[in-house]
């Protein structure tokens, strides 16, 4: 018996696929858990299949799951063709380009933007700052940074474009008093990451580095390390960028070798054919090589 889809219930199940769980799912797809529930289970009573096994901790296909797993995804890819025709019958038209970075470099380019702006227009860019590495072949991102390790597998296009550096900082008052006794800074108020074992690399160096002193607040982004320091709360990890640029700020130590990232700028293969996203990259890039010296914070 024939049987009618709805892409949008086809669209959850893979998503849930990826996320092996509904939340997962409807986060990728920005839309509430009970409506990604409510058209899987649509899905589910119009094959008359249960596509996957609800665990306690995540979600797992089902044979008959698998056995539509790659119907969806070819229906997927027929939905990316059209979508791309599309743009490219509108290449004047403003278009809405989706890029992606970590917090530390969403910061360096948003405040920059006023120089892609001007190579960009009248496209419009929509900047996520989050770790998720989001799909470009799903077009989650039209654009993505990626730092040190860059994917191997799918048709991307990888480029590197530089590097992203780090250094400890403490309200400019606060600093002259470390700089008067070196030894105090390892005995000195921190201002921590909340932990979080998935992302240790930055956390872990400062937890380490501090442990003679104290960590009387964590906080949980970059926005929050900057604003308490800049209150006098203790010394903490920034970006260089970041940090050099305020006059509240001074530098207590570094840059910290270990912790320099490459920073790589990724696009789908498929594109590479639209102008309207390769214009943007192209912005981009131009301003995070032309701004390296404050990148890595060797400004002098």
């Amino acid at each position: 018996m024939a049987r009618d889809f709805e892409w949008d219930d086809i669209r959850v199940f893979l998503a849930a696929c990826r996320a092996e769980s509904l939340t997962g799912a409807a986060r990728r797809l920005k839309v509430s858990q009970p409506t990604a529930g409510r058209r899987l289970k649509a899905l589910e009573e119009r094959l008359g299949a249960t596509l996957f096994e609800r665990l306690p901790d995540r979600l797992v296909l089902t044979e008959a799951g698998r056995a539509l797993l790659p119907f969806a995804e070819e229906m997927e890819q027929q939905s990316l063709a059209l979508s791309q025709a599309l743009d490219g019958a509108t290449p004047t038209a403003e278009k809405v380009i989706r890029v992606t970075a970590i917090e530390s470099l969403a910061v360096f380019l948003a405040r920059g933007f006023g120089e892609v702006e001007a190579r960009c227009a009248p496209h419009t860019v929509e900047l996520i700052a989050t770790g998720e590495r989001l799909n470009l072949a799903q077009q989650e991102a039209d654009i993505a940074f990626r730092m040190n390790a860059v994917p191997t597998r799918g048709d991307l296009i990888c480029r590197k474009l530089g590097r992203l550096a780090f250094a400890l900082y403490a309200r400019r008052d606060h600093a002259e008093e470390l700089a008067a006794d070196p030894a105090a800074l390892q005995r000195a108020d921190f201002v921590g990451y909340r932990e979080n074992p998935r992302k240790a690399s930055q956390s872990r160096w400062l937890f380490d580095f501090g442990k003679d002193g104290r960590f009387p607040l964590r906080v949980s982004d970059l926005q929050l390390r900057y604003e308490a320091a800049r209150s006098g709360r203790g010394v903490t990890l920034l970006p260089c960028h970041l940090g050099d640029a305020d006059p509240e700020l001074a530098r207590v130590d570094g840059p910290i070798a270990a912790l320099e990232e490459d920073i790589y700028l990724l696009m789908h293969e498929s594109r590479k054919g639209q102008p309207a996203v390769r214009q943007v990259a192209e912005a981009l890039a131009t301003l995070i090589q032309a701004r390296q010296s404050e990148l890595t914070g060797r400004t002098n």
